[in-house]
C-alpha cells in the first residue's frame, strides 16, 4: 500500500471513529458535567482530560487497524459508525425534546411505544441512507463521509471549547474555605424540646395509599399522629419546594433562580421567622446531601445565621473514580441513545450522589443507610438547646429498599420502598420514646412533592404532648404554604403574620390551592440553566388551581387545564 493511499485511508478511518468517540465519550460527558458540576461535587480534571486522552488514543488504534481490513468490511464499519454519529447528533439536537431529566423519576425514563417506534424508524432510516450512499455512490462515498464528518466534528469541537469559556472557575478548581452542612449531629436531638421534620423526597400520598393496601400495618407507631390525606406540595420538584419549606418564601418568577434563593433567605418575614426560632433557643439543623437545593449557585453563606450546622468544608474528600467514569458515560449515552435504549442508561440520584464522600462528614441520605445508622448507633441527646431538625431523605426517589428497609434494588418496588420507610419511621419514633423525649417533640412526616401527575404528598403530624388511641385522618385542604405558620404555632408564638396553620382548616373545606409543574413549553423560548452554561431542562411552569381534593387536581392535569407562566432561567 502506498504511503499516500495509506494516509488517506487512515485519516478517513480516524476522523470517522474519533467523531463517534468524541461525541459519546468526550463532548457528551463534558456537556453533562458543565451543566451539573455543582451537584456532582467534582472538578473537570477528575475525569475530563483522561476521557480526552483515552478517546483520542483509542481512535488512533482503531483507525490503524481498520486500514488493514478488507475494503468491503472497512466500508461497512465506516458506514455504520458514520450513520450512528449522524443519528446520535440529530437525536441530541432535535429528538430528545420531552425526555425525562436524569434522576427525576423513581421509575426512571419509560418512553411510550409510539415514541419508541417513531424513533426506531428514524435510526433505521439514518443507517440505511448511509449504506445507500456508501455502496451506491461508490466514487464519492469517501468524500461525502469525510465532508460531513469534518463539519460535524468542527461543530462539536467549537461547542466543546465554548463550555470552557462560559463556565466559572468552580468547575475546574475546588473552592477554598467552601461552606457545607455539618452532618455530625444528624442523629442528635434535644433532651428538652424538639421540632422534627422528616422530609422524604418524592413521596405522593397516592403511593402511600397503594402501599397501605398491601401492608395494612404500615402506620404502626403513628397512633398519635394526624394523617392529612389532602396535602398540596405547591411546587413539583425539590426546587423550589425545599427552599420554600425551609423559609416559607413563595416562588417569585420575576426573579432569576439565584436571586430567588437570595430573596428567600433575606426578607422581612424569613428574618423574623428565624429570629423567633433562635429566641426560643432552637438550634436549626438541616441535613441534605445537596446544599444546592438551599442556595442554587450561591454559597451557603446566604443561610448563615439562620441554619446552624453550616461549617467550612473539609478537604478530605474521597472520589469513587470507577463510579465517576461509569456515571459520566451513562449520562452521555442517555442523551445520545435511541428511545428504546435510554432506560438502560438512566442514572438515579443515589448513583451520582455516591461519587464523592466525606468520611469525616458523612450524611445518611438513603432510607436504608439512615435506618442502618439508627440501629447501629441510635439517637443521642444534647441538653444545650432545643432542636429544630430537618432530615431530607431519599424517600421514593428510587425504589431500592425492601419492606424491612434493607437495600434490595433487584426486588424493590414502590410498595416495598414505602413500607421500608415506615419501618424506619417506627424505629425512629420508638427511640424517641425510649429516650423520654417523644412527648415533648413536635413531629412532622412529609415530602417535598409527589409525582408530576399526582403531585400531592404525604403529611403526618403530631404536636407536643398530643396523644390518640389511633391515628386520625382528615381531608382538610392543607399545603406546604402552611408549614412555617404551623411551626411558629408549635413554638407558641403568633403565626398569623406567616399565614395559616394546618389546624386552621377543617375536613371537607373548600380552599383554593395551586401547584406549579415545571415543563418545557413550545410556546416559550428556551432558557439557560441558572449557572448560565447549558440550556435549561424547562422554560415555564404550568399552574393548576383547584378547590377540592387530589381527584380534582388530577382532572385538571389530565385535561390540560392550567395557566402557563414563563421563567427567566431554569434550575433543572
Amino acid at each position: 500500500m502506498k504511503k499516500k493511499e495509506y494516509l488517506k485511508k487512515f485519516f478517513l478511518c480516524w476522523e470517522s471513529v474519533f467523531l463517534f468517540i468524541f461525541m459519546i465519550g468526550i463532548f457528551g460527558p463534558s456537556e453533562v458535567f458543565f451543566g451539573n458540576y455543582t451537584e456532582l461535587g467534582v472538578v473537570y480534571g477528575e475525569f475530563g482530560w483522561l476521557f480526552f486522552v483515552v478517546g483520542f488514543t483509542i481512535s488512533i488504534i482503531i483507525a490503524f487497524v481498520l486500514v488493514f481490513f478488507p475494503e468491503i468490511i472497512r466500508k461497512i464499519i465506516l458506514a455504520v459508525v458514520w450513520g450512528l454519529s449522524i443519528a446520535g447528533y440529530i437525536q441530541v439536537m432535535f429528538l430528545n425534546k420531552g425526555i425525562d431529566q436524569i434522576g427525576v423519576t423513581a421509575e426512571g425514563y419509560i418512553p411510550d411505544a409510539d415514541r419508541v417506534i417513531k424513533n426506531a424508524v428514524f435510526w433505521g432510516a439514518a443507517i440505511a441512507i448511509t449504506f445507500v450512499i456508501t455502496f451506491v455512490c461508490k466514487k464519492k462515498w469517501s468524500k461525502v463521509i469525510q465532508l460531513t464528518t469534518t463539519v460535524l466534528l468542527l461543530v462539536q469541537l467549537v461547542a466543546y471549547g465554548s463550555l470552557f469559556l462560559t463556565t466559572d472557575d468552580g468547575a475546574f478548581h475546588y473552592a477554598e474555605n467552601e461552606l457545607c452542612l455539618n452532618m455530625e449531629q444528624q442523629f442528635t436531638i434535644s433532651s428538652n424540646e424538639n421540632i422534627i421534620v422528616l422530609l422524604f423526597d418524592n413521596l405522593p400520598n397516592e403511593w402511600f395509599e397503594e402501599a397501605r393496601a398491601t401492608y395494612p400495618d404500615i402506620t404502626k407507631g403513628l397512633e398519635d399522629f394526624t394523617y392529612y390525606n389532602n396535602a398540596d406540595c405547591n411546587y413539583y420538584g425539590t426546587y423550589p419546594s425545599f427552599i420554600h419549606i425551609l423559609t416559607g418564601n413563595p416562588l417569585d418568577l420575576s426573579l432569576s433562580v439565584n436571586d430567588y434563593f437570595k430573596q428567600s433567605w433575606d426578607n422581612e418575614k424569613t428574618n423574623a421567622y428565624f429570629n423567633i426560632l433562635h429566641s426560643h433557643n432552637y438550634k436549626m439543623n438541616v441535613f441534605s446531601y445537596l446544599s444546592e437545593v438551599m442556595t442554587g449557585g450561591n454559597s451557603l453563606e446566604i443561610a448563615e445565621g439562620k441554619v446552624d450546622n453550616i461549617i467550612e468544608k473539609d478537604d478530605a474528600r474521597e472520589i469513587d473514580k470507577p463510579l465517576l467514569y461509569k456515571t459520566m458515560l451513562k449520562m452521555s449515552l442517555y442523551r445520545y441513545m435511541p428511545e428504546y435504549f435510554k432506560p438502560k442508561f438512566d442514572v438515579q440520584n443515589e448513583q451520582y450522589a455516591s461519587i464523592v464522600s466525606y468520611p469525616d462528614n458523612e450524611m445518611m441520605y438513603s432510607n436504608y443507610s439512615f435506618y442502618e445508622k439508627l440501629q447501629d448507633t441510635g439517637l443521642s441527646l444534647d441538653s444545650a438547646s432545643n432542636y429544630f431538625t430537618i432530615q431530607h431523605l431519599n424517600g421514593t426517589h428510587e425504589f431500592v429498599n425492601d419492606e424491612n428497609c434493607a437495600y434490595d434494588p433487584d426486588n424493590a418496588t414502590c410498595a416495598t420502598t414505602v413500607k421500608g420507610i415506615f419501618t424506619m419511621l417506627d424505629a425512629y419514633l420508638q427511640q424517641l420514646k425510649d429516650l423520654g423525649i417523644y412527648d415533648n417533640s413536635t413531629i412532622i412526616i412529609t415530602a417535598d412533592h409527589g409525582s408530576e401527575a399526582r403531585s400531592q404528598m404525604i403529611f403526618f403530624m403530631k404536636g407536643k404532648n398530643e396523644t390518640h388511641d389511633s391515628m386520625q385522618t382528615t381531608n382538610a385542604p392543607i399545603s406546604l404554604n402552611d408549614l412555617v405558620p404551623t411551626i411558629v404555632e408549635a413554638i407558641g408564638e403568633d403565626y398569623a403574620p406567616y399565614g395559616q396553620s394546618v389546624h386552621d382548616f377543617s375536613a371537607d373545606e373548600s380552599r383554593e390551592r395551586s401547584v406549579y409543574i415545571r415543563v418545557r413549553d413550545d410556546a416559550y423560548p428556551a432558557v439557560k440553566r441558572f449557572d448560565g452554561v447549558t440550556e435549561g431542562g424547562m422554560n415555564a411552569y404550568h399552574v393548576y388551581t383547584y378547590y377540592g381534593t387530589l381527584k380534582d387536581l388530577v382532572f385538571l392535569y389530565d385535561n390540560g387545564y392550567y395557566t402557563p407562566v414563563q421563567v427567566i432561567d431554569s434550575y433543572f
